[in-house]
């Protein structure tokens, strides 16, 4: 298996009258709504006392402990779980970033930064697996990322602004290559693995650069802190990783990206409701575009694919002819995914 493979799928017969084609862009849209919250809870970390590094690599952290039991499983899945990892790690990088943009830069600016990375997924696919770029999916993210900027406003821009929110560039690009990486090289893994590999990467990434730079001291054990951090691991990784590992490998990374950018509606209804913001005309506008983008991606993605079923692979202790049988099971579930080994 190369990364460098694009991951391509076979329309199954009759894939219309089925509803399993759907089950990938509604789980992406899922998850959506709860990294939605990102901004609402992160910034209430922040207010608690918690660093944007500490804040990442706790919430990472705590993920690979709560799913250290499916450790086992990556045994079955080598090559997969280290692509995975790798892509965990850039990615949790780019979301430490996106933390600190988000503390010490304009808001506004911070988001429209963010909400590049379904472009920067369209880019990465064509440059790196040949994937031609389709019209109707550059007029999606662009539309996307006008949304965006007419929701936002001003975006504040000046030179100490720029410099603290250059680390905020690391998050599109992360975020945009651990997309390409669930909906091609590691679609056929299994969930649960999946995700821990991802939260391994994340963490050996983050937590001893978040150690050494809090000398040891990651966060105030507080009420307030502790409480932010819970809701912050919960509501804006653990579930919606899941939901997104899973249907990114069914929906593919591109429609991945277009159909989670209804996460921004998330936040910026999340701070309408909590926080009593009042939105203008042209924000409603912004977000109504963003939504009939990530709406229009999602039709389009459940009427063109349906993913195999997952299937689980050999835990430790199996005897060798399990694991060969494993073995040959899971290349033909790469063929009918479509996804060849180099």
């Amino acid at each position: 298996m190369s990364f460098r493979s694009a991951p391509t799928r076979q329309r199954p017969p009759n894939s219309n009258e089925s509803p399993s084609g759907w089950l990938g862009p509604l789980a992406v849209a899922a998850s959506a709504l709860g990294f939605g919250l990102n901004p609402y809870f992160a910034t209430s970390a922040f207010d608690a006392g918690i660093t944007p590094l500490s804040a990442s690599a706790i919430r990472v952290t705590v993920l690979f402990v709560a799913l250290l039991p499916w450790a086992p499983k990556l045994r079955a899945w080598p090559r997969e779980s280290l692509i995975v990892a790798v892509g965990g790690a850039v990615s949790m990088i780019g979301f430490a970033g996106y933390f600190f943009a988000l503390d010490r830069a304009p808001v506004a600016a911070a988001t429209v930064v963010y909400y590049t990375y379904p472009i920067v997924v369209l880019v990465l696919s064509s440059a790196w697996w040949r994937q031609r770029l389709r019209i109707d999916e550059i007029v999606v993210c662009l539309a996307v990322l006008a949304g965006v900027m007419f929701a936002v406003g001003p975006l504040g821009f000046s030179s100490a602004n720029l410099v603290n929110l250059a680390p905020g560039l690391a998050a599109p690009i992360g975020w945009a290559i651990y997309l390409m990486i669930l909906g091609g090289p590691a679609a056929a893994m299994p969930t649960m693995p999946k995700v821990f590999a991802g939260s391994c990467g994340g963490c050996v990434a983050l937590l001893p650069i978040a150690f050494w730079v809090s000398e040891g001291a990651l966060m105030p054990v507080t009420t307030p802190a502790v409480t932010s951090m819970a809701l912050l691991v919960l509501c804006t990784l653990a579930i919606p990783a899941m939901l997104v590992s899973w249907g990114a490998a069914r929906a593919g990374g591109r429609s991945a990206a277009m159909i989670g950018s209804f996460e921004f509606a998330v936040a910026v209804g999340a701070g309408w409701l909590l926080l009593d913001t009042e939105l203008s005309l042209t924000q409603i506008a912004g977000i109504s575009l963003v939504l009939l983008a990530a709406l229009s991606a999602a039709v389009r993605s459940g009427g063109e694919r349906q993913g195999p079923s997952e299937r689980q692979g050999p835990s430790v202790g199996q005897g060798r002819f399990k694991r060969r049988s494993r073995r040959a099971e899971r290349v033909g579930y790469r063929q009918q995914l479509g996804i060849d080994r180099a």
